[in-house]
């Protein structure tokens, strides 16, 4: 009677737990699948933040539709400062002659913005690449972008404000078709710059405060790394210079380097510009070589883009 006893409970646990397993096993594997479909969504969702999401393309794009125009006003400034500005201007390169001062000085201007185009071009080249690897959450191309959008922005909004004082003053100012095509040119490059920096960058309140922890690092000149050394320093000096020489141009009625000053809108516009591009290009893209410099790293395929094009820049210029 014991045995028999023992035999029925031993049975009665048995069934309990046959009852029981298959339970169990379902509810682990609901939550294994449960498990996997939580990392796949974050997985998902990481991918999407470091995937290019057809940024590359859009950059490409961009570099095009800013690289006809403005290599084709490098050729020839004379289209966009007679036809589009309605100032006096010459091409050598085209047979034409100065027929005076002030048409030396318009092409000397616009010459000398347009050539800020190659560095322009060259950024949006690296940003394309940066894209296509995954690599636009990095600081220098989140910089690259942000000099971008602030190169882009300041030329829209000094093409605007010339158009209206001179439809205001009756003045000669940019004509309505050579506004219009300077926001054809340049928007491309500021929504995708913009877009890059939004989705990929660490945020408005961080971006704002990369700029000023980088502004405090540009100002120790006498703190250099162990790798950046000398050409730390140089690539500082060279920053601030572009910040002083540029604003000189940007931000002052008056030109520092100009033959004859001149007050008339478009006049204002062309000076104003080549102080611009220096200020919110060639510098920024020169505190990215200061970084580079710092971590040892102007050997990069990035960086050596970027320093070729602002030594044709400047070779152009001068």
């Amino acid at each position: 009677p014991a045995s028999t006893s023992m035999r029925a409970v031993i049975d009665a646990r048995c069934h309990a737990r046959s009852r029981v397993e298959p339970k169990r096993a379902i509810a682990r594997g609901g939550a294994r699948v449960g498990r996997m479909i939580t990392a796949n969504r974050a997985s998902s969702s990481s991918s999407s933040k470091t995937n290019d999401g057809g940024e590359e393309g859009a950059f490409i794009a961009s570099a095009i539709a800013m690289g006809v125009p403005t290599l084709a006003t490098l050729a020839y400034p004379s289209a966009l400062v007679t036809n589009g500005l309605g100032l006096e201007c010459a091409t050598p390169l085209f047979g034409q002659s100065f027929s005076s001062l002030a048409s030396v000085q318009h092409f000397s201007n616009a010459f000398g913005t347009d050539a800020f185009a190659l560095i322009a071009l060259t950024a949006l080249y690296t940003l394309a690449d940066a894209a296509k690897n995954s690599r636009l959450n990095s600081e220098t191309y989140q910089r690259l972008a942000l000099a971008m959008v602030l190169f882009t922005g300041s030329f829209a909004v000094a093409f605007l404000g010339a158009y209206l004082q001179s439809q205001a003053t009756g003045e000669t100012g940019p004509n309505a078709a050579a506004v219009g095509g300077l926001l054809v040119t340049f928007a491309p490059a500021f929504a995708t710059s913009v877009k890059a920096i939004r989705e990929y960058g660490p945020g408005h309140d961080e971006t704002w405060a990369r700029v000023g922890k980088d502004f405090a690092e540009a100002k120790n000149l006498n703190e250099r790394s162990e790798t950046g050394g000398y050409l730390e320093l140089f690539y500082k000096v060279s920053f601030w210079t572009s910040l002083v020489v540029g604003g000189s141009f940007a931000f002052s009625p008056l030109s520092p380097l100009a033959i004859v000053n001149e007050m008339e809108p478009s006049s204002q516009l062309i000076q104003r510009a080549f102080g611009l591009a220096t200020v919110f290009l060639l510098a920024p893209t020169q505190y990215v070589l200061v970084d580079a410099a710092k971590r040892g790293r102007l050997g990069g395929g990035t960086f050596k883009k970027l320093n070729l094009s602002i030594a044709a820049s400047i070779a152009l210029i001068d």
